[in-house]
């Protein structure tokens, strides 16, 4: 039965966008590259007021542990899907990650948040484990393997754009925004929205879709220092910050 124009014009648009993005598939994995390096290097800035105060401060560590994991685990998973542009960009993601984890842990003077930060590590470092050994070493055929990693790196990339998240409380108590890292929440939000659209390129429901989620994580933090200034207010007669 010959097809109708009314039949076929509704897969018409989808079919036509789908080549479009695949013409810019490579002009896209290269910014993404580029720019995901950016985001990474955006880390140097936080750990250098660590270096300066000489202590992390009022500084979470979890980012950094959420970074190491998420870069992690989609490194493994770029070397299952044999892309290389997302195999580069983890693998300079995790060296970058590491190193900052390292600086952190250097400074990491306070028992408190030396106690959290190592219990994260610990966690990290068996969780990571565990899926090296599943990838080499499980019976699991290829695709099913590729499946679950998928989904690792969605929980990931959801606890690394989402990790400043762990400071709204004291944002939303002190109505400012000084302890969240600005630069590596702006940048998050240009990755994440990259990412996607790579994900929508290359029909990827696991890179496309918590790239989406952290697209608008990142856009709600940014949002945060909109509403709030980056600068405690001081009060002209203590001088202290002040609580509204």
């Amino acid at each position: 039965m010959p097809v109708t124009y009314l039949e076929n014009r509704s897969h018409f648009p989808h079919t036509d966008l789908k080549m479009v993005l695949q013409d810019y598939k490579d002009i896209i994995a290269t910014i993404a590259t580029i720019v995901t390096i950016i985001q990474f290097l955006s880390g140097i800035d936080i750990c250098r007021k660590i270096i300066k105060q000489g202590s992390t401060g009022d500084i979470s560590g979890f980012p950094f542990v959420g970074g190491v994991f998420s870069t992690s685990t989609w490194l493994t998973y770029s070397l299952l899907l044999w892309d290389a542009s997302m195999s580069i960009t983890n693998a300079v993601g995790l060296t970058l990650q590491v190193i900052y984890l390292s600086t952190y842990v250097r400074y990491c003077i306070a028992s408190g948040p030396w106690r959290t930060v190592r219990k994260q590590m610990l966690i990290t470092t068996l969780v990571v484990a565990a899926i090296q050994y599943y990838v080499f070493l499980s019976d699991d055929e290829n695709e099913t393997i590729k499946t679950h990693i998928g989904l690792m790196c969605c929980l990931g990339s959801i606890i690394f754009c989402a990790s400043p998240l762990v400071s709204l409380a004291e944002v939303f108590r002190t109505q400012s925004t000084d302890m969240l890292p600005f630069p590596l929440i702006f940048a998050t939000f240009l990755v994440s929205g990259l990412w996607c659209l790579y994900g929508i390129i290359i029909q990827n429901s696991f890179v496309k879709y918590p790239n989406l989620i952290g697209f608008g994580l990142s856009g709600f933090q940014l949002f945060l220092f909109i509403v709030y200034p980056s600068k405690r207010k001081v009060s002209g007669v203590t001088g202290y910050p002040e609580i509204r």
